[in-house]
């Protein structure tokens, strides 16, 4: 369940062999076409320059292409669809699956494995009138098996078949046939002996542990920075809908105050500036639609969503109570359950099994060879698998290799012993690192727990005041009316950046 729902419509998640794995024409190109066009001869046109007013502002946006599809998400629909089509979260999946094939193959190298090997030759010597043609057959058949404290152990089979075709006599083709039984064992004593040979086995398992933590966590921290991006857009979109109300009012306040300077009862500079705000505003409203249109669409390829697709945010909620928090009982909890800080102490570990694996290398060679042989009885033409016991042979040694030359393999060790030390360290600050964050979120919540309260009341003061004004719109000057308004909007942005924190 950790991996999320699979969009089943979606087959390119997690896929058991690329989509498309055929080369084509061009794959092994060693030059590549490469296409960069003078900038004359780009598809440009030039623009008409003006200094006047556009008509139409809106005439940019409205000059968009039309979504070919509309989707209307709220934070459900919104994470889900991340979850089936975000390329990042596909990635992450993808990282999950590379060290599950990693472990598979490690496993696959500590198991038994079958080797068979079949080889066909024709021999011949030819020398004036009499000459030798031979036709051989041979099938070597294998198996190897690791051994858990160092070493190997394997049994082969080799069945030969030959065929005289002719020989120097010129007597007609005889065939023959023997076989082979061959067990054999390599056992280090010294280098290379114990757990040591199980590193790159226990570093498989603990990869693919750390792999899982590692994407549980960027799930996560991926939900939680959609859902993130999710209400900051809202808040934009608020903030959008609030300075459209303001600008709404101030066209009101403009047409009342030309009719007024139009009947001589007010001066026109009023008017003019008043119709400054309105238009200040209105490149306001503009730059905000751009910026909420630029965000959204940074959104859709983030969650994996084509460009030509609409996507429309329908608002929703979240009730959480706000959580009493301690700052001792809250660290101490960031400590025992942060994935991440669980894998950088478990590197610590592995730093440690390195250390021991640089310090065998040190170590002499002392090797225990083991074969024992049993072939076919070799007075018949064809043995088939009778195997002679009385013909077989067997070999016991040992293989001592003095440690002269161990520069390499100290400065090895020297570099785990090193890398240990970092390792720690990092865990040491990763934790401290964890502390600050900690600290600063509780700082935050009660930060923001405050200045929402205050936001709110700053906002019933300035709709008093806004209404206060209007009320004696006709003896106060205009100015008094553009404080009044902006004091409003600063105050609904101000509440609903309090309320998304």
């Amino acid at each position: 369940r950790s991996l999320g729902e699979t969009d089943s419509r979606d087959r390119r998640i997690l896929p058991a062999r690329p989509a498309d794995a055929r080369i084509r024409g061009d794959d092994y190109s060693k030059e590549p076409a490469t296409y960069n066009p003078d900038v004359n001869a780009l598809p440009a046109e030039a623009g008409q320059q003006t200094s006047k007013l556009p008509t139409d502002p809106d005439a940019t946006l409205k000059s968009q292409p039309k979504p070919k599809v509309t989707h209307e998400f709220g934070i459900e629909k919104l994470l889900a669809y991340a979850i089936a089509h975000s390329p990042d979260y596909r990635d992450e999946k993808e990282e999950l699956f590379l060290a599950a094939i990693d472990l598979l193959i490690e496993e696959h190298l500590w198991g038994p494995r079958f080797f068979n090997t079949m080889t066909a030759s024709f021999d011949g010597t030819p020398e004036g009138g009499d000459s030798e043609h031979a036709f051989s057959l041979i099938n070597d058949l294998s198996v190897t098996k690791r051994l858990p404290y160092g070493g190997e152990v394997s049994a082969s089979a080799l069945v030969s078949f030959v065929e005289q075709l002719r020989n120097e006599a010129g007597s007609t083709a005889v065939s023959t046939q023997d076989a082979t039984l061959e067990l054999a064992a390599t056992i280090p004593l010294l280098r290379g002996a114990g757990k040591v040979v199980t590193e790159s086995r226990v570093q498989a398992h603990r990869d693919l542990v750390y792999a899982v933590r590692q994407f549980e966590r960027f799930r996560r921290e991926f939900l939680v920075s959609v859902a993130t991006d999710y209400f900051e857009l809202l808040q934009e979109l608020q903030q959008i809908k609030n300075l459209e109300g303001r600008l709404d009012s101030l066209k009101r306040v403009e047409t009342l105050n030309k009719a007024l300077a139009d009947a001589g009862r007010t001066p026109y500079f009023e008017v003019q500036e008043i119709q400054l705000q309105v238009l200040f505003n209105y490149d306001n409203l503009q730059s905000r639609q751009e910026r909420y249109d630029n965000q959204l669409d940074s959104l859709k390829i983030r969650i994996g969503m084509p460009m030509s697709d609409g996507l429309v945010l329908v608002p929703e909620t979240i009730d959480t109570a706000i959580p009493k928090l301690d700052f001792t009982k809250s660290v101490n909890t960031a400590y025992k359950h942060r994935l991440d800080l669980q894998t950088t102490y478990d590197v610590i570990a592995d730093n440690r099994r390195r250390v021991a694996v640089a310090r065998n290398e040190l170590k002499p060679d002392l090797d225990l060879d083991a074969r024992i042989t049993l072939p076919t009885d070799s007075d018949k033409d064809r043995g088939g698998i009778d195997l002679d016991a009385g013909s077989g042979t067997y070999r016991l040694g040992v293989t001592y290799g003095a440690p002269l030359d161990r520069r390499i393999e100290k400065l090895e060790h020297r570099r785990a012993l090193v890398n240990l030390e970092r390792a720690e360290r990092r865990y040491a600050l990763e934790r401290d690192t964890i502390t600050l964050r900690v600290r600063q979120t509780i700082r935050q919540l009660e930060r923001a727990r405050t200045s929402l309260a205050i936001q709110l009341k700053n906002v019933e003061l300035a709709s008093k005041r806004r209404e206060g004004v209007l009320l004696r719109i006709r003896s106060l000057p205009i100015r008094r009316l553009i404080e009044a308004e902006d004091d409003l909007y600063n105050a609904k942005d101000d509440a609903d950046a309090a309320a998304t924190a």
